[in-house]
């Protein structure tokens, strides 16, 4: 999603890029920013419930709603959806992929090096530890690396993604893959961790959404029309239908506009008490 290079401005305060019009249309009145969500603050202030971290998916899609090509989130987004994809990782203590996003492409989940920046705690969330890490993760100066990996995984995968990063084994949900909600809980307890990007891919954002542990979303709409087959064109969610009681309601926080790219803020509201 953000084109899995460095970008050529730092992220120890956001700056507003050159030539670039910002303008935030809603809530009203309309005006115009120097960066996209350069006021946010995570968690919010007044989200104090549960022991989880805050989390937040960060996506982008093209108007006819894919979020990969070939199987990779770079070249969609512009250079704006790049920058502001660091501002949120700037605002949050971890960011999250899963393996699937990892074998697909060379990626960093960090901030380009700058002094004084802390770079965000980088976690792969993997069921089976067959996830190219040495090959596709770029660890920036200073990055730590967490491995999530289920105890369904044998002992031998687990010695051995122990010589690559730090792994913290999570009991296995009903599939035999991570329990995310009893990982999140893990993260915050022994981790410190209190906010969390997760970016993908389509399966992780499913697993989290489904089990109710998504609080914003935040989506880019790319001016962008690529088609595609069915089995080629990967959408924001990948897995079975949610059934409607399961579904969250989404509400609107704020709307960018930069160029003909829009910005989506939503906030996700649970279908039901003590789910979280």
């Amino acid at each position: 999603m953000d084109g899995r290079q460095p970008a050529s401005l730092g992220l120890g305060q956001v700056r507003s890029l050159q030539g670039v019009t910002i303008r935030r249309l809603y809530p009203p009145p309309a005006r115009e920013v120097s960066a996209i969500y350069e006021d946010l603050d995570l968690p919010p202030t007044e989200h104090r419930e549960g022991a989880r971290p805050y989390v937040i998916i960060n996506t982008v899609s093209s108007v006819d709603g894919r979020t990969a090509m070939e199987g990779k989130a770079a070249g969609i987004g512009s250079t704006t959806d790049r920058r502001t994809m660091r501002t949120l990782r700037s605002k949050a203590d971890a960011v999250m992929v899963g393996a699937g996003t990892l074998r697909a492409e060379k990626l960093s989940l960090g901030l380009d090096p700058t002094d004084g920046v802390v770079q965000p705690l980088a976690i792969i969330v993997t069921d089976t530890g067959e996830v190219p890490l040495e090959e596709h993760l770029i660890v920036e100066g200073g990055q730590e690396v967490l491995i999530l990996l289920s105890d369904a995984a044998p002992e031998r995968v687990v010695e051995r993604m122990r010589t690559l990063a730090p792994v913290m084994r999570v009991p296995a949900d009903s599939t035999g893959g991570v329990d995310l909600q009893k990982a999140l809980l893990a993260l915050e307890a022994e981790n410190g961790v209190e906010s969390l990007v997760a970016e993908g891919g389509p399966g992780l954002n499913h697993a989290l959404i489904s089990r109710q542990l998504v609080d914003e979303l935040f989506l880019t709409v790319a001016p962008e029309l690529l088609g595609g087959t069915a089995d080629q064109t990967l959408t924001l969610l990948r897995g079975p239908t949610l059934p409607t009681r399961d579904r969250p309601t989404l509400d609107l926080v704020s709307i960018h506009l930069s160029g003909a790219e829009l910005f989506l803020r939503y906030t996700l509201a649970r279908t039901s008490p003590g789910s979280a």
